[in-house]
Formats: structure tokens, C-alpha cells, sequence
């Protein structure tokens, strides 16, 4: 069925090149034969939104996104999706309802929500989703309000998992939204887009509409029953408005399962003595690619480095609060929380 897809995608008419192209939009043949990657077996897919704003997508070379193809999930309608970004406010209210599991997990009342639900059976202990997020409300500044916040959810529940677990999230644990990820929060998962009136993005149709996006994001969940069917609810949504549009593109088979690869526990600790505020990370085994940070709870960057051996942190300068020391390698990453 993939062929059928790829197919569409070919007869959609092309401005040019490098835009991104959009094909069909049944859910069902979008989850089960697009986004189902290796290790995993979908079944039972659900869709509650407009049909306007899913599609397939080709990206050419879409300046952004890495992925040859996939799935797309958008709170209004696909082609605000599609460049040049030659408009400060694209959008539209397409009047479906909000999630109120969205709200719950973002603060917000939510409006046009776009809605994916599976049950998944993997054949190994961790299951990945890989996406890109984007949004319009990056232009307008709605990026630093707490009256906004569009945001992307993927929830899991099933056996071994506590109720249902939003796995959609930065390396600090922060959720994916407006909010948590733009120019000044996160920034080092954010690309800046435009802004709908600054070349080369308003006239290039290599970028997308969408003002700001993020890196490359990979989803996973760890210490799964292989096997065991598990519930997955994809949710896209515009929050605390109907207005600008946000969207968010899977890669095409990047829903895959198998054996646990985070094994850089085996090799790196994290302690803290709270009684002098230093923090020790112990590597026993040389990491390629090894970097530790500090954040805190607004997801501030207050510290990051290269490591290559065991090192102590000196937490006693830092306002009292909540901290996340984050160790991210080659082969996962390791993550403690402490109280300053």
C-alpha cells in the first residue's frame, strides 16, 4: 500500500522542487502502512479531527526536514504547511474540537485537535516514534505567553506503564510546545523559520510556512513487555486559540520497536550530596560523544560540556530550585533530578 501513497504523491501537481508535497489523508492506511516501521504491529487506528488536516507528505528538499516522507498532523489544514513562508499569520479555525487529555498535560484549553489512536504491539522492550514540530504562532510572539500553547502529545498506556505517559518530550523531559521550545527556551532544539517577511524564507518554496521548528525529535519508552499491545494517542493542538496553525511530521516507518539501546547507565552515575550541593557524575567506562548539562525547571540551560571521565559539579551558586543533570552519549542518555 505504500506504493499506492507514493503513487498519489507523484500525481499531486509540483510548483517545484523543493516544495513539500501532499498526498492522500486516510488515517488508517497513513498509520498502518506509513508510519509502522520495524518490530511493530499496528492495528486499530482511529482518527477524531478534520480530514483537511492530515495528509502524507513528500518533502523534496524542504530545508528542515530530514525525513524523504511521512505522515503529517496539523491543528487547521495541511497546505498551511506548504512554503514559501510568506505570511506572519497562516492559519485557520477548522472547528474541531479540543482533547481533554491535551489540556490536561499543557495547561491550556485546546481547539482543532488533530487525533491518531493505535494499539502497537512491539517485538522488543522499547518502542520510538521520530517527528518534527512546527508552528505559525512563533511569528507572533505567542511563543512567550501563557495564554498560548500549541503543543504535540504522544501518550502510551498499557501493561508496566503507570496510567498513560506523555513520551513526547526534549532530552530535559520538557513536553513539546511553544512554550517549552522556541528562540529563548530550548533553543538548541529550535530552528528559526522567518518570520513570513524576511527572505530568504518568504520567497524561497524550500522552507516551510511554519515560523519556527524543531530539530529532529525521536519519542521512546523503555522496559516494555515485547509482545503485549499497548495504546498510543498521537495529539496535535492549537492551545488557548483557534487561530495559527501548528503542525507536526512523522517519518515515514519511524514507528519502530526493539531491544532497549539505552545502555549508558552501564557505564555513567549520577549522585548528589545535598548537604554541600555537589553532584558527581561517574563515567567507568570511556563515551564517545559524552556531554552533560544542567537545567532547570523553566528549561534553562545553565551549564553544558563535553566529558570524558569522571567530574564533580559545584551546585552551591545556583538559586534554590529543582535541577535536571542530564548526561546524553552515543548510547543514550542518563538523567537525575536534584533539589538545590
Amino acid at each position: 500500500m505504500k506504493h499506492l501513497y507514493h503513487l498519489i504523491i507523484c500525481l499531486t501537481p509540483a510548483f517545484s522542487f523543493g516544495q513539500l508535497l501532499l498526498g492522500g489523508s486516510d488515517p488508517q492506511q497513513l498509520v498502518a502502512n506509513v508510519l509502522s516501521g520495524s518490530g511493530v504491529s499496528i492495528s486499530n487506528v482511529q482518527h477524531n479531527g478534520v480530514l483537511d488536516a492530515i495528509a502524507y507528505f513528500s518533502s523534496g528538499s524542504t530545508v528542515g526536514l530530514p525525513y524523504h516522507s511521512g505522515f503529517l498532523m496539523t491543528t487547521g489544514s495541511k497546505y498551511f504547511a506548504q512554503g514559501p513562508n510568506d505570511s506572519i499569520g497562516a492559519g485557520i479555525k477548522n472547528n474541531a474540537p479540543g482533547l481533554t487529555l491535551f489540556n490536561g498535560a499543557f495547561a491550556v484549553e485546546s481547539y482543532d485537535a488533530s487525533v491518531i489512536t493505535f494499539d502497537v504491539i512491539p517485538s522488543g522492550s522499547t518502542l520510538k516514534i521520530n517527528y518534527v514540530f512546527g508552528s505559525e504562532e512563533y511569528s507572533s510572539n505567542n511563543s512567550s505567553s501563557y495564554q498560548y500553547n500549541d503543543g504535540f502529545g504522544i501518550f502510551v498506556s498499557g501493561p508496566g506503564i503507570n496510567g498513560t505517559q506523555n513520551i513526547a518530550r526534549l532530552p530535559n523531559t520538557n513536553p513539546i510546545s511553544i512554550r517549552t521550545l522556541n528562540q529563548s527556551t530550548n533553543s538548541q532544539y529550535f530552528v528559526n523559520n522567518g518570520t513570513g517577511n524576511l527572505p530568504p524564507y518568504n520567497s524561497d518554496d524550500q522552507y516551510l510556512q511554519y515560523n519556527g521548528l524543531s530539530k529532529p525529535l525521536t519519542a521512546f519508552i523503555s522496559n516494555l513487555s515485547p509482545g503485549s499491545s499497548y495504546h498510543v494517542i498521537l495529539v496535535i493542538a492549537d492551545g488557548g486559540d483557534a487561530l495559527l496553525d501548528s503542525g507536526v511530521f512523522l517519518e515515514e516507518g519511524g514507528v519502530t520497536a526493539g531491544a532497549a539501546e539505552n545502555t549508558l547507565d552501564n557505564f555513567v552515575s549520577i549522585a548528589y550530596n545535598s548537604s554541600n550541593q555537589q553532584a558527581t557524575i561517574q563515567v567507568t567506562e570511556y563515551q564517545e560523544k559524552l556531554v552533560y548539562s544542567v537545567v532547570d525547571l523553566s528549561g534553562k540551560t545553565m551549564e553544558q560540556s563535553k566529558i570524558t571521565e569522571t567530574m564533580n559539579l559545584d551546585l552551591s551558586d545556583y538559586a534554590s530550585g529543582m535541577y535536571l543533570i542530564l548526561v546524553e552519549g552515543s548510547n543514550g542518555q542518563v538523567s537525575k533530578k536534584v533539589v538545590r
